[in-house]
């Protein structure tokens, strides 16, 4: 269950904001209020990237720092009800709270406004999954990318998908399509090592989790998959 939970994880936190909100959207009037709502977002939501990712970096000052930081994104989704970005940023805020009933009805906030959203459309994907509810996940997903086939992350979605469903051989297949749309190297090599491993294969995960780290230097999940498989005696060192 931990390592399904990885994988389907790994991209919560895995970019900021501004990388990650590749929206596709018709043209759309904010008001005149919002027109600062870009910036503060995307300084609020960098810095807690990083203090998510920093160990410690969320329990300076008892956690406030983070909870300060957590509120000014909420605040935004207040004052600009109708900007996709807010919508998207607070989404993943619930998201990562397990708060899926606010989620799901941000989600449904951010669809409901013109434009396509594949960003958004992975997220849905993952509550759906997180909520065991994999068949729905798949048909979803695969509406998504009939639509926005040449979105790295739906395709990373998919293969989670795909791997909670024990299709490994079609999930090996979309992360191999994710990586030519540009996932990074060493979430490709993880992900395939997290499939080969589940499929038993694993001196073959043993190999993709050494080329997670030989592309992320002392990235902490793949080694501590890699001296999981080491210590059960799996694989040798």
């Amino acid at each position: 269950m931990q390592t399904k939970r990885m994988f389907l994880f790994l991209l919560l936190w895995a970019c900021s904001l501004p990388s990650c909100a590749t929206y596709r959207r018709r043209p759309m009037s904010l008001a005149t209020s919002c027109a600062s709502s870009g910036p503060r977002l995307r300084q609020a939501w960098q810095a807690l990237n990083e203090a998510i990712q920093t160990p410690g970096g969320c329990q300076v000052d008892n956690g406030q720092h983070c909870e300060v930081l957590r509120s000014e994104i909420e605040r935004l989704s207040i004052d600009c009800p109708n900007n996709p970005e807010v919508l998207m940023a607070n989404a993943l805020l619930a998201f990562d709270l397990r708060n899926f009933a606010r989620t799901q009805q941000l989600l449904d906030e951010l669809f409901s406004l013109p434009g396509t959203y594949p960003e958004a459309a992975a997220l849905r994907a993952r509550l759906s999954l997180e909520q065991g509810n994999i068949p729905f996940a798949l048909r979803f997903l695969n509406e998504q990318i009939n639509q926005s086939g040449d979105h790295a992350g739906l395709r990373e979605t998919y293969a989670s998908a795909l791997y909670l469903a024990g299709r490994f051989d079609d999930a090996m297949a979309q992360i191999a399509i994710a990586q030519r749309l540009g996932t990074p190297a060493w979430r490709v090599a993880y992900c395939q090592g997290l499939i080969e491993e589940a499929a038993g294969k694993f001196e073959a995960a043993k190999v993709r989790y050494q080329e997670a780290l030989q592309a992320r230097p002392g990235w902490q999940p793949a080694g501590s998959r890699l001296n999981a498989l080491v210590a059960t005696g799996k694989v040798s060192r």
